[in-house]
């Protein structure tokens, strides 16, 4: 607590400008176009292509008016997963102004993304709810730098996936949208883009299950003969399919997600974040892969220790839990060339 009261003085004493407290304007480099705020350190990832460990221009300290019931955690049950949760993600951070000043400048040399068309805007303001608060700020938010990133990043494919990545389930089943409204939602979308948003809840449970990414680990040497993986969908436990050139597409959607997530600054402290290990997992196998197809900078750290260990057991098996609440299935199966001997 002190050392808390401590650094809030610094920080202020130091001019730092706080991350969350900044309002935008609508002249800010940061206003979107879909309704979410890009703060200093989204914005430095867009313009950087990547994630840095601002360490030495930002100052992290716990936020006392965090409440993880207001947060897509407010199902998380236990209590030393909810106190885990909170030392995770209830910070608030302060910049120093030549930080500020720096990822402004970077950021606003970055080509705007085209709006949103109207139909589906539309439909996510008007049938679905995004209300709830994120990680960092609010769901909005966090599609909106997902968006943005795949818009500048990964031109190949459509950036609207990441904008409606979450909508049929997150990790915590919270569900944005009813199944039944699959169809009307399908009308708006390519099929393209509905395959990928509705295996995106999927595919992310598994890589936190920690059970996928090994699987495929041990089978490096022959990944030239994978053809495929089946799964289930999350919101109704339908089985789904996707070939091997979508499930690489589909990695790398999941990798641009995970960037989001990645601790403000002080890596080698924070490294046993659950989600920042399945980021650095990802990150490595789809390098030793050759499939990272996004642009991504990122100088990774190693995520090793009991304090790690101890956390990717709890989400392993609170991803069980989540699954077997709704009745989803994490079986899948990885589908190979009669030719290969595995």
């Amino acid at each position: 607590f002190v050392l808390a009261l401590v650094a809030r003085a610094l920080a202020a004493s130091m001019t730092y400008e706080p991350l969350m407290e900044s309002v935008p304007t609508a002249t800010d480099v940061g206003t979107p176009r879909t309704g979410g705020y890009l703060d200093m350190r989204r914005q430095a990832a867009i313009a950087k292509g990547g994630i840095t460990d601002h360490r030495g221009e930002v100052m992290v300290v716990r936020d006392p008016n965090f409440d993880l019931d207001k947060t897509i955690f407010q199902t998380l049950e236990g209590l030393v997963p909810r106190a885990v949760m909170k030392r995770d993600i209830g910070v608030v951070a302060y910049w120093n102004d030549a930080a500020v000043q720096r990822i402004a400048r970077q950021y606003s040399r970055i080509e705007r993304p085209l709006s949103i068309d109207q139909p589906l805007t539309n439909f996510m303001m008007l049938e679905c709810n995004f209300s709830m608060e994120h990680a960092d700020g609010s769901f909005m938010d966090h599609l909106t730098f997902c968006h943005d990133y795949c818009a500048v990043h990964y031109k190949e494919h459509s950036p609207r996936v990441l904008l409606l990545h979450s909508i049929l389930g997150v990790g915590t089943n919270y569900f944005p949208m009813e199944a039944e409204k699959i169809p009307k939602l399908a009308e708006l979308l390519t099929p393209f883009e509905m395959k990928h948003i509705e295996s995106f809840p999927s595919i992310l449970r598994l890589l936190l299950s920690w059970q996928l990414l090994p699987e495929l680990q041990a089978k490096i040497g022959s990944l030239d003969k994978f053809e495929g993986i089946k799964f289930h969908r999350v919101i109704d436990n339908q089985e789904l399919e996707l070939d091997a050139e979508e499930f690489w597409v589909q990695l790398n959607y999941q990798m641009i997600h995970f960037l989001d997530f990645v601790p403000t600054a002080d890596w080698e402290k924070n490294v046993s974040m659950t989600i920042f290990q399945g980021c650095l997992a990802l990150y490595d196998f789809l390098t030793q892969a050759g499939q990272m197809r996004v642009t991504v900078s990122f100088d990774p750290v190693a995520a090793s220790g009991l304090l790690a260990k101890i956390k990717r057991k709890i989400s392993v098996k609170k991803v069980a839990e989540y699954s077997k609440k709704i009745g989803h299935s994490l079986d899948y199966e990885l589908k190979w060339a009669r030719s290969s001997s595995l």
